[in-house]
């Protein structure tokens, strides 16, 4: 390694992006509440939103990694870093826009400000998808002789950054805020302290050249796809990500009417990440990382289970949510490591590749299917404990996605129940409904006048679809973990996993054509493993 380059910089930089990217995520997934009471946004828009957090980042992830490996580190890392302070000026354009829209057509306003919302989450999981393009294959490249135990270590910024996102949640969002409430978008955009600090130590510093940079033949990069392991490795991650970040995504909407302040379980499952994330290197060194990760998909699928369980007490919440943890820890960076071990005459296009289908799976199916699953389970046990609750919360059309047909919960209702469920001042819980500029006149006194007998009821619906959606989910688990069994016969087969070298991996992806020789082939003269 030319020691020219500032590692502990760069790696520092990069890894102030993973936790940049994570305080946004943590505030978007406790922006609910706000979004619900002010704009009305449901829960299926919140599953949008939450999936456009990744469909701009699952496409840029791979394209991006085309994009480093032709015009190098630097200037992706610039371009994200623009436009992540533009994802933030339209959070603070929300409400005063919602306000002129909501004048000229009450009808209409909710749907606008979510296309808003939409866009502004989906501009800043296009930074993130740049983030990961540049800083996976940097860190591969400026730490080969360990890759997945410094992988492991840059990704622990992802929690890092959840912690210190749930953190301020909890202080300052969400019906009941430890400190007092602020405005969301003031909230929400407490990831840019960590922008300009990644900016500032990471622009003045040379980056290494990119393998398509320094090679002479850039169509060398795709060759990973031509591998049978690699194409299996591509389903895995995009079940990883269906699971890991769909289950974090909703992990605050699925537990505020469980625990007092529901962000704290992310943050507690972030921080047991955190801690294990670093602890990777000599976990990898006595298993190998295919063995981790079928493992960890076991451990993660009880977890789910576990918590979808009916558990009264906090303390077994929080022990469950440890177990679940313990499972999840290790998979999306260790993914990244097997493809940087094993793929390295591919770059940043191999992981860009993971990330991407990690990405896009999680913005497209997960996420939605997650809320959908959540709505229509919440609202067969709002409807089997009371028609007449029923009747008043639920939107007078059916709802149909992903193959579930049901008539949603309406979400400014949902907020006002959860807002004043611990509220025992009548002029506090009249002042809610007064504040209220989504429901119509006649909405607000029917609700308010059943409001004693309507809440405990909307709440036991609301916990039922959440835990029913994590019962749902733990299905992923359970099939991640056959397809990395298969993984573990299929390198059994071969001799056992081992690291790949860039001059090894370019003399087989150089081999004449016909010669029988691929990425996961062996070399000529060497065991027959891969």
């Amino acid at each position: 390694m030319d020691q020219s380059y500032a590692r502990g910089k760069l790696m520092l930089a990069s890894f102030l992006t993973l936790v940049a990217s994570g305080v946004g995520f943590a505030t978007r997934t406790a922006a609910s509440p706000a979004w619900e009471r002010e704009f009305g946004i449901s829960g299926v828009q919140f599953g949008a939103i939450l999936g456009a957090g990744f469909l701009g980042f699952g496409l840029m992830i791979f394209f991006g990694g085309i994009l480093v490996e032709k015009f190098g580190y630097k200037s992706l890392l610039g371009l994200a870093f623009l436009l992540h302070l533009g994802s933030a000026g339209m959070l603070f354009a929300a409400n005063s826009m919602f306000a002129g829209w909501n004048e000229a057509d009450p009808t209409t306003a909710t749907e606008k400000v979510f296309n808003l919302l939409f866009w502004s989450a989906f501009a800043f999981s296009i930074c993130q998808g740049l983030y990961e393009a540049v800083i996976n294959p940097l860190i591969a490249q400026l730490y080969p002789d360990n890759q997945t135990h410094y992988l492991n270590i840059l990704h622990a910024g992802w929690p890092a950054g959840m912690i210190i996102g749930g953190l301020f949640a909890a202080g300052f969002m969400g019906n009941t805020p430890f400190i007092t409430e602020i405005p969301w978008a003031v909230a929400m955009s407490f990831f840019v302290v960590f922008v300009v600090a990644y900016g500032v130590l990471a622009f003045p510093e040379k980056f290494p050249e990119t393998v398509g940079e320094s090679s002479s033949d850039f169509g060398v990069l795709f060759s990973c796809f031509a591998s049978a392991p690699f194409i299996l490795l591509l389903v895995l991650h995009g079940l990883i990500g269906y699971m890991e970040l769909g289950v974090d995504s909703w992990m605050t909407k699925l537990m505020e009417n469980l625990i007092p302040n529901a962000v704290l379980v992310l943050v507690y499952t972030s921080a047991l990440m955190f801690v294990l994330r670093f602890f990777a290197g000599p976990i990898v060194h006595k298993i190998n990382p295919i063995g981790l990760l079928f493992g960890s998909s076991i451990i993660a699928c009880g977890g789910l289970i576990w918590l979808s369980q009916d558990i009264d007490s906090l303390v077994m919440i929080f022990v469950a949510a440890t177990f679940y943890s313990l499972g999840k820890a290790f998979l999306w960076p260790t993914m990244l490591g097997v493809a940087g071990e094993r793929y390295p005459q591919s770059g940043s296009i191999a992981m860009g590749a993971l990330g991407a289908v990690g990405m896009i799976t999680i913005g497209q199916v997960g996420g939605p299917i997650i809320g959908t699953q959540q709505g229509y389970h919440m609202s067969q046990k709002l409807e089997e404990a009371s028609a007449d609750t029923f009747a008043r919360y639920t939107d007078a059309e059916e709802t149909k996605a992903w193959g579930y047909a049901y008539r949603a919960v309406d979400g400014a209702k949902l907020g006002i129940a959860n807002k004043v469920a611990e509220m025992t001042d009548e002029a506090e819980i009249s002042k809610v409904f007064a504040d209220n500029e989504v429901l119509s006149d006649e909405d607000k006194a029917t609700l308010q006048e059943h409001l004693e007998e309507d809440v405990e009821i909307v709440q036991d619906a609301n916990l039922a679809g959440s835990r029913l959606a994590l019962k749902d989910t733990a299905m992923i688990p359970a099939a991640m973990a056959i397809g990395f069994l298969i993984l573990v016969i299929y390198f059994k087969s071969i001799g056992g996993y081992r690291v790949i070298s860039l001059a090894e991996a370019l003399g087989q992806a150089e081999a004449p054509s016909g010669s029988g020789t691929s990425a996961d082939a062996p070399a000529e003269g060497q065991s027959a493993e891969s």
